[in-house]
């Protein structure tokens, strides 16, 4: 889902717009996070196992049926006026230009510099949402004896914080780059900064015995994590041309994907022997390494088509 729906943001967007999109679309990971336990129960309940299975394929193949008929790039939507069109397309940079053929292998993808820039971090980023995806309601009931009607109450706050940190995490560039004079590039490594520094305050959970304290730190992380992740997945826009965007933005989510799966076996093997409190403290710690690495490896500027190892490549000074 995330990789078409970053194709179709850079499509649809100027440059400037383009987190504002993301963040939205990326609000539907979040709010799927809070609604599909209750349908979940309900079809069990009401019907059998699997039904639930059942209803998320049917959801899922209408979906796509719906996208399949109805979307079409600007260039090509009726709909719009020439104005319209003109606003979209003369807003995106020259690598997303419809002329533009140019397009990189995913081998090629996978030796350049810029796809490691953005693929570290995100690697480093997302075993926090699967932690606060899969881990929360365990932790509750472990750490503070919270009972199920207690885990309803509040295992969904952190998420709604999610969709804000989504948004908001998408409205932030466009400002930072008003505000402090800095390119598309460098604006989006202000946002995961932002979020890798709020980061730290679910990591301090183990220092607090209020479970309120701790909900709130959860609530506090849902936001910055999304924040960060949202501006994350918007610099594959940023860095790739529209022939490999998708394929830049899939295969930095199977980094990601593969840290939270790898991350999820490091819970379950630990959790009860060393505690929840030190594995936030590893994801905040990972998120500042992440915010390390953005800096350091990826370049204010977008990808070429050299595919000379990140190893061999001399220096670059940042403008």
């Amino acid at each position: 889902m995330i990789p078409a729906g970053l194709k179709a943001s850079s499509e649809w967007f100027p440059a400037k717009e383009r987190s504002i999109a993301v963040g939205y679309f990326n609000v539907g990971s979040s709010i799927g996070a809070m609604i599909a336990p209750p349908l979940v129960v309900w079809a069990i309940v009401m019907h059998s196992w699997q039904m639930a299975f059942i209803i998320s394929g049917v959801l899922s193949f209408a979906w796509a049926i719906a996208w399949l008929i109805f979307y079409k790039h600007p260039r090509d939507q009726k709909k719009l006026s020439d104005e319209e069109r003109d606003y979209i397309i003369g807003g995106q940079e020259s690598q997303h230009q419809t002329n533009n053929a140019k397009k990189m292998s995913p081998w090629q993808i996978l030796r350049n510099r810029q796809f490691w820039g953005i693929a570290l971090p995100r690697f480093l980023a997302e075993p926090a949402w699967g932690t606060f995806n899969a881990w929360i309601p365990l932790f509750m009931f472990k750490v503070y004896g919270f009972n199920l009607k207690e885990i309803a109450m509040f295992a969904w706050m952190p998420m709604l914080f999610a969709d804000l940190g989504c948004i908001v995490g998408g409205y932030l560039p466009p400002l930072f780059q008003r505000w402090f004079g800095v390119n598309l590039i460098v604006s989006r490594k202000m946002v995961v900064t932002m979020g890798a520094l709020l980061m730290i305050g679910p990591g301090m959970i183990g220092l607090f015995t209020s479970p309120y304290v701790a909900i709130a730190l959860l609530c506090i992380g849902g936001f910055a994590h999304q924040a960060l992740s949202g501006a994350l997945i918007t610099l594959s826009s940023d860095v790739f041309g529209r022939n490999e965007v998708a394929t830049a933005n899939g295969l930095t989510g199977m980094a990601a994907w593969l840290a939270s799966t790898m991350f999820a076996l490091v819970v379950g093997a630990l959790a009860d022997t060393i505690g929840f409190s030190p594995l936030f403290a590893v994801l905040a710690v990972f998120d500042l390494l992440g915010a390390l690495v953005i800096w350091t490896v990826l370049k204010n500027k977008p990808a070429d088509d050299d595919s000379t190892p990140l190893s061999s490549r001399k220096p670059v000074t940042q403008s």
